[in-house]
């Protein structure tokens, strides 16, 4: 990398960021951290660009960092806790959303904690906590279907993720589900329209990404593992068609071997 003027940290810094340049803004970003260990400029942009690389345990280290040198910011709190979550370290998560002491950040808690106990598969636990938010909250839908998906209640899952399609607008995951419900039900022409939908989307949306499309879906390592990627659910939209066009393959050769 080219060397940077004095002065023109700052704005490199965040020309990076703009264009999704995480990795070399990571690499600045620690060397003005070795110069000011407690610099929270330096510690949230890493922090930032951290969880879009989808590193989240150096993510969470910096976060928990922040909310030591500033414990009165309640946004340090809540993206540590998150951090931890999507780092795996689900007890850790747990223990840092129950510091998320303002009212405001109530609902957040809940169904960070929720999400938690979905991903442990304490299912019951994590319906008691569901059913503590408000039911108009734009979440709650969303959140009721997984669960309804994870008993076996596929035509319902669908219902609630389709209206919960309505209210937050289109949503690659939601999408995603809904043809996850559609495969479960062998309604495989509907999965298909789904997941035509978000491959198209995707690659409308993040041309960049298209530079990573193979024959046989999406090539990673050519795109990077980023959170935008992640966003699109196009490596999950992917493997699902794969799945789809596995079984109606079998189903084709299936009477020939009778």
């Amino acid at each position: 990398m080219t060397a940077i003027k004095d002065g023109e940290h700052t704005a490199t810094i965040y020309k990076l960021i703009k264009e999704s340049q995480y990795v070399e803004a990571i690499h600045i970003l620690n060397g003005q951290l070795q110069k000011h260990t407690k610099s929270r400029a330096a510690l949230s942009l890493l922090g930032f660009c951290y969880y879009h690389i989808q590193d989240f345990t150096n993510s969470a280290d910096c976060y928990e960092q922040l909310t030591q040198l500033h414990p009165e910011v309640e946004e340090y709190k809540v993206y540590y806790a998150q951090s931890l979550y999507k780092a795996g370290a689900y007890p850790e998560a747990t223990r840092a959303s129950f510091a998320l002491d303002n009212p405001s950040s109530h609902v957040k808690m809940l169904k960070l904690q929720a999400c938690v106990k979905y991903c442990e598969e304490d299912y019951s636990a994590a319906k008691s906590l569901l059913e503590q938010l408000p039911q108009e909250d734009p979440d709650y839908g969303y959140n009721v279907g997984c669960l309804l998906y994870q008993d076996g209640k596929h035509e319902e899952a669908c219902k609630k993720f389709s209206s919960a399609m309505q209210v937050l607008g289109y949503v690659p995951a939601l999408s995603y589900n809904i043809a996850l419900c559609h495969y479960s039900l062998k309604n495989y022409p509907q999965a298909l329209k789904y997941i035509g939908e978000i491959i198209e989307q995707g690659i409308r949306e993040h041309p960049e990404l298209s530079v990573g499309l193979t024959t046989e879906g999406l090539d990673v390592h050519s795109v990077g593992n980023t959170l935008v990627l992640h966003q699109t659910a196009l490596i999950e939209a992917f493997n699902l068609k794969a799945a789809i066009e596995y079984q109606l393959k079998n189903g084709k050769l299936r009477p020939q071997r009778l």
